[in-house]
């Protein structure tokens, strides 16, 4: 019996627009070899480390400006970063709300600083505040794990209280996915255009 649900953030709750992020930061930010480090799932070079929690925020923007055209600053790699990210849509708050008088609800995201100052207004000009929507939120890069390593579902699972076998994982990466059903968890994907609520109710 499903106790507990985890979701991914970006490609589930949050629509993801690569190339539009790539060609912000082109674009406004001078950053012309970006595409060596955004990915929509797994991210490179020292995106990657900041995913990781390998390296600050500051330690990641000193990297990021070394890269960008002379003059630029954090408030517009802050900017190019958002074109990122699409706002959760308006069902998906509803079913997440209504998941949440059910189950014990959570986030299970690769995610670091820098996107995260950005979800929090996001996520509460959607109607679904961070703190408040979810029991807890387990981040890569405060953790210093990235899925799909093992480690990180097991410190989930033990994070959120219930068995393994309780516990229903949703990602839009199938290495993600794989990685949570052997570490005994349910787990689906959510294929690109596929429906939450449908993906969410044939595996509960």
């Amino acid at each position: 019996m499903i106790k507990a649900i985890y979701f991914d953030m970006g490609g589930v709750l949050l629509p993801l627009h690569l190339d539009r992020c790539v060609e912000a930061y082109r674009e406004i930010a001078g950053f012309k070899d970006i595409d060596k480090y955004l990915d929509p799932c797994h991210q490179q070079g020292f995106f990657l480390d900041l995913e990781a929690g390998r390296i600050t925020l500051d330690e990641f923007m000193e990297e990021c400006l070394k890269h960008c055209a002379p003059g630029t600053t954090r408030e517009t790699v802050f900017r190019c970063h958002d074109h990122f990210f699409g706002t959760p849509a308006p069902e998906d708050v509803v079913l997440v709300k209504e998941l949440g008088q059910k189950y014990d609800v959570f986030l299970l995201s690769n995610n670091n600083a820098l996107s995260m100052i950005l979800h929090i207004p996001n996520f509460e000009k959607a109607g679904l505040p961070l703190d408040t929507s979810f029991k807890k939120m387990f981040l890569s890069h405060e953790m210093r794990l990235l899925k799909p390593d093992p480690e990180i579902y097991r410190q989930a699972i033990a994070g959120g209280g219930h068995r393994a076998d309780e516990c229903l994982f949703i990602d839009d990466s199938q290495k993600n996915v794989d990685g949570a059903i052997a570490a005994g968890m349910h787990a689906a994907l959510l294929r690109p255009g596929a429906s939450l609520r449908e993906v969410v109710e044939a595996n509960l």
